[in-house]
């Protein structure tokens, strides 16, 4: 039917013209046939004809019913019957042939005969077409001829229910492939199952062993191709409807309540064999398709199991350390350096089972789990060839299953190594850490004593250089003792940063603070350094909160703090520059905010400013002169007492202010 169905218009039309040809045929036959004082024909094969044809048709099936109609009507007038009831048994045909080839299409696509879905779908088929010419035909007899309306519906029940299920399922099965395994079987089996038929079914018995026909076809069901036994099974059915015509076999002079019931209890016969029959061969070829399938999804399954990169292996403990191995690829022979797990289980010995290294570390693995009695189990080991595996253990329980240990191992050598060489890195950088915090410690105690040293002769040279200033009158020796001094100081001042930096820790608080009110020494350190913003040429001006806030800290702290920030402003800017210094008070914290004219500092440079010695590279700030320690020292001093300092600058249009937010102390009353 499916390669009916996939031909050209005109082939596919060509064949259901022969169809139609053949149910005209078959329905004249039949009515000729009838058994004398009958209105109904014993068995009418047209109506599976007629049914086949209408399943040629993919869409034009109630056109090909119309034409079914036509020929049966044509057959019955033919035959000799009268034109009125061949038009009504004609239009009974032709909507039997519908409903059964509607249901047989309905949602299938082509109708085929493969599975038992499509077996019962077929017997609903054969029933409800039945019953529709059934009742039609009851109803034609009784109204046209007088007749007897249940017999007839009876009769003609069975008799297309008959044909449709023994000639229709032919043109349904799929052919190819071997019929049977052996030649010599095949021609048994044919010989054997026309042998108990005719003798079933010969004149000459009148026993009843009509069952005995259902052994060799369920043979024939269970051994050879669907299609094979599906035409056994209709040159049987018409074998066996011949010869009950000539009178043979049990149902010939079947009799109830003293009416002949010949044609239905053949055609009942008839319905239970193929019925029974498609169903036992349907079965056996799904049967063997989902074997088919497994065989090929465990292929599969084997196959991409054994393949994969983890290592896989299934046991089953005999006596441990004897175990089954029920599956183990080569990737888990190679982690486990075990060899037997690369080959086929039959070749690790008899039954698969191999015993056991005592001393191997999977084993070890294995019997410890096995004594646990856990479920699941997962963990790593170290394989005695030398690899880091990761495993994942876990049991089945079940009824065909017991005690099996489906295992599986990832080799993590790599990742292990990986992380050993990591931990020993952190270790080696942590000591190299250490080592670093103990050569800056050295340094600063370094600095702090060279400091020291240095601070007695750098006080005796600005001492003695003080007397020489009021003792020499001579214009150039004077010029020498002001350069003597400038410089000495520069280095009295150089000296008190490095002291002041070795001695400061960001997590030491200052010591025997006090409340220092921030706008008195805003004003004593804008006055100091106006000496220096006159020489340059800058203008400071200040801009203090109406409030008089007090920090809490030690004026020297304070006044370095606002000085250094002061100082740096001042020399960065540019000659007729301002700096503007202002402040702003909260309930808990005071803002001061000092910001110059100058050329601004570089982005890169920003986070840098507040290292130790870091000169910025940019040419406009690099001939200032400085030690590069002046912010630093203003960023310790602030948070030891608890405040923050944040520095921003605009290299484009130039500009650098520094903000410093501290702890504001309440005075007491």
């Amino acid at each position: 039917m499916t390669l009916v169905r996939a031909l050209g218009a005109r082939p596919r039309f060509a064949i259901i013209a022969g169809l139609l040809l053949l149910t005209y045929v078959l329905g004249t036959a039949a009515v000729v046939l009838m058994p004398p004082n009958s209105q109904t024909a014993a068995w009418w094969p047209a109506a599976g004809a007629g049914v086949v044809a209408v399943l040629c048709a993919r869409k034009q099936r109630w056109a090909v019913s119309a034409l079914v109609g036509l020929v049966t009507v044509g057959s019955n007038y033919a035959a000799g019957r009268p034109l009125p009831l061949s038009i009504a048994f004609g239009i009974a045909n032709a909507f039997e042939a519908l409903v059964v080839g509607e249901i047989l299409s309905r949602g299938t696509g082509a109708p085929a005969l493969a599975r038992m879905s499509d077996v019962a779908r077929l017997l609903i088929a054969t029933v409800a077409g039945a019953l529709v010419i059934g009742v039609l035909a009851g109803a034609t007899v009784g109204v046209l001829e007088g007749g007897q309306v249940v017999e007839t519906f009876v009769a003609v029940l069975a008799s297309h229910a008959a044909a449709v299920i023994v000639v229709v399922p032919p043109t349904l099965v799929v052919y190819g492939g071997a019929v049977a395994r052996s030649r010599l079987e095949l021609a048994a089996q044919i010989i054997v199952t026309f042998g108990v038929v005719g003798f079933v079914f010969s004149p000459a018995n009148t026993l009843p062993l009509a069952f005995l026909s259902l052994p060799v076809l369920s043979w024939a069901a269970f051994n050879f191709s669907y299609g094979f036994v599906i035409i056994e099974l209709l040159l049987t059915a018409v074998l066996t409807v011949e010869l009950t015509a000539a009178g043979g076999g049990p149902f010939a002079s079947a009799e109830v309540a003293g009416v002949s019931v010949t044609n239905q209890m053949l055609q009942v016969f008839l319905i239970a064999q193929a019925g029974t029959i498609i169903f036992l061969g349907a079965g056996r070829l799904e049967r063997e398709r989902l074997a088919e399938q497994v065989q090929t999804r465990g292929e599969l399954l084997r196959g991409g199991l054994v393949g994969v990169q983890v290592g896989l292996l299934i046991l089953q403990s005999i006596r441990f350390p004897e175990v089954r191995v029920l599956l183990g690829n080569d990737a888990a022979s190679e982690m486990l350096d075990w060899p037997a797990l690369a080959g086929e289980v039959d070749d690790l010995g008899p039954g698969g089972i191999v015993r056991l290294s005592r001393r191997d570390p999977a084993t070890q693995i294995f019997d410890a789990y096995r004594k646990t009695g856990l479920s699941e189990e997962r963990g790593e080991f170290t394989t005695r060839v030398g690899r880091r595996v990761q495993y994942f253990l876990s049991t089945r329980n079940s009824e065909f299953d017991q005690g099996v240990v489906t295992a599986q191992f990832v080799d993590i050598t790599e990742r292990y190594e990986a992380q050993l060489a990591n931990q020993k890195a952190l270790e080696h950088e942590q000591e190299l850490v250490d080592q670093l915090r103990d050569l800056n410690r050295q340094k600063d105690d370094f600095v702090s004593s060279v400091s020291h040293e240095l601070r007695t002769p750098i006080t005796s040279i600005l001492g003695f250089s003080e007397v020489m200033e009021d003792a020499v009158a001579e214009p150039e020796l004077q010029e020498y003792v002001s350069v003597i001094q400038r410089n000495a100081r520069r280095l009295a001042d150089l000296v008190e940063d490095l002291l002041e930096l070795g001695s400061m820790s960001a997590s030491t608080p200052a010591k025997d603070s006090k409340a220092v009110d921030l706008h008195e020494v805003i004003r004593e350190c804008v006055q100091e350094q106006s000496t220096m913003a006159k020489s340059r040429g800058v203008i400071v001006t200040t801009s203090l909160d109406r409030q008089s806030p007090s920090v809490g800290s030690v004026s020297h702290d304070l006044s370095r703090i606002v000085s250094n920030i002061l100082s740096n402003a001042i020399k960065f800017s540019h000659s007729g520059g301002e700096v503007d210094v202002a402040t702003s008070c909260t309930e808990e914290e005071v803002q001061l905010v000092i910001s110059d004219t100058g050329p601004g500092i570089p982005p890169e440079d920003v986070e840098r400013v507040f290292e130790r010695f870091y000169r910025s590279p940019a040419e406009a700030l690099r001939v200032i002169p400085g030690t590069g320690l002046g912010l630093p020292i203003v960023k310790s001093l602030v948070e030891r007492h608890g405040g923050r300092i944040a520095l921003t600058s605009d290299h484009v249009a130039g500009g650098t202010t520094v903000t410093v937010t501290m702890p504001r102390m309440k005075s007491s009353a």
